[in-house]
């Protein structure tokens, strides 16, 4: 009986051994990452192989050269063009330099980072910061592992995500994938696995962002001030393909965005919308805060419900918003030859997109009116 007993108890003494130390150890290397974080900082400007890291770094190169940026997700980044626009302003006798800040699949929180970024800059004649906000605040948890993903979750950007996340009317399964996927980005951050991620590839593979700046696709990307048509890139093939094959239901869902306009007009304001709306003010008034003027505009997407930049109009009555999603008010942006699918616009389409912009910013500095435009 005692030698059971002791038998026993020698074995509850090295599980409770390797326990310990398993503790021990896990506490030391966070210890060690969390220190790590402190001494070698992620860059102000990530270096990582994107052209996110690339765009960032020729506007911090050239940041006092441009009077206007234009940041947002692929509808800015496929549906902008600074060249045109500069020379269509010009023509109205306004000299402005513009540039594009739009980011493939980048949702508020990503843009809230990176406007923050562009702020600490300190862009010596920046006068205007056009922002599209179109309530994407879901991240895919195949991004998590990311090292574009790892570099803006840092402490303060999760929890913003995490709560626009419940506040949004998603399901509860993608909720919690979604909520999964942001903390684990932030778990690698915290645990400097983003870095190290990303030295395996500049130094190991040799995947870097020098490399990425020598190609031609980057070289064109830069000449037209950030923008890149989705006529340009193969990853959006299979897209126009599914369009092409569904027009009934974009013409359904053009006819949709068409009632919406009109609830729109008569709508009370939107209560559950705070923490989206708390959001998007403070982004306006850190900018407004660098004697920038921040403008918001909406894109001609097809099937989003209503956007918090109305709601904050609403609510604030002193905000800019540009609402270029009225298929009667710009019928050629919704025009089928116009489109690549039904949130993006072709290279024709960017042309007119942009051309409504500039028409609308030229109205806005001759009335010098806040409110949704077209007034």
């Amino acid at each position: 009986m005692t030698q059971v007993n002791i038998w026993k108890n020698w074995r509850y003494h090295k599980l409770f051994k390797a326990t310990a130390c398993s503790i021990i150890f896990t506490i030391t290397l966070t210890v060690v990452f969390v220190f790590a974080n402190i001494i070698f900082p992620y860059p102000n400007i990530p270096t990582y192989p994107n052209n996110v890291s690339l765009k960032l770094k020729h506007f911090a190169e050239h940041k006092d050269e441009y009077d206007a940026i234009f940041i947002g997700p692929s509808t800015t980044y496929r549906g902008i063009k600074p060249n045109l626009f500069d020379k269509l302003m010009a023509e109205k006798n306004v000299k402005i330099k513009s540039f594009n800040l739009g980011f493939d699949g980048a949702i508020v929180t990503e843009i809230n980072f990176y406007l923050e970024k562009i702020i600490a800059l300190k862009p010596a004649n920046l006068k205007w910061l056009f922002i599209e906000h179109n309530d994407l605040s879901i991240e895919k948890i195949s991004n998590a592992d990311s090292f574009r993903s790892i570099y803006w979750h840092t402490p303060k950007q999760t929890i913003i995500a995490l709560r626009l996340i419940l506040e949004s009317r998603k399901p509860l399964q993608l909720k919690f994938y979604s909520a999964y996927g942001n903390l684990k980005s932030l778990l690698n951050r915290i645990l400097w696995m983003g870095r190290l991620s990303n030295f395996w590839q500049e130094k190991i593979l040799g995947f870097n962002l020098v490399e990425l700046i020598k190609k031609p696709q980057s070289r064109l990307l830069i000449k037209k001030l950030g923008y890149y048509s989705t006529d340009w890139d193969k990853l959006f093939i299979l897209g126009k393909q599914k369009f092409q094959n569904h027009l009934d239901v974009y013409y359904n869902k053009v006819d949709r965005e068409i009632d919406k306009l009109k609830e729109r007009n008569t709508a009370s304001i939107d209560f559950y919308k705070n923490h989206s709306l708390k959001v998007l003010k403070n982004m306006c008034d850190r900018i407004e805060e660098q004697g920038i003027k921040p403008i918001i505009f909406i894109s001609p997407i097809v099937g989003f419900d209503e956007l918090t930049a109305i709601e904050l109009y609403k609510r604030r009555n002193t905000s800019i918003v540009f609402a270029l999603n009225n298929p009667e008010a710009f019928p050629t942006l919704y025009q089928v030859d116009s489109r690549w699918d039904f949130g993006h616009l072709n290279d024709r389409g960017a042309r007119e997109f942009t051309r409504s912009m500039a028409e609308q910013f030229a109205k806005y500095l001759e009335t010098q009116k806040s409110g949704i435009y077209p007034l």
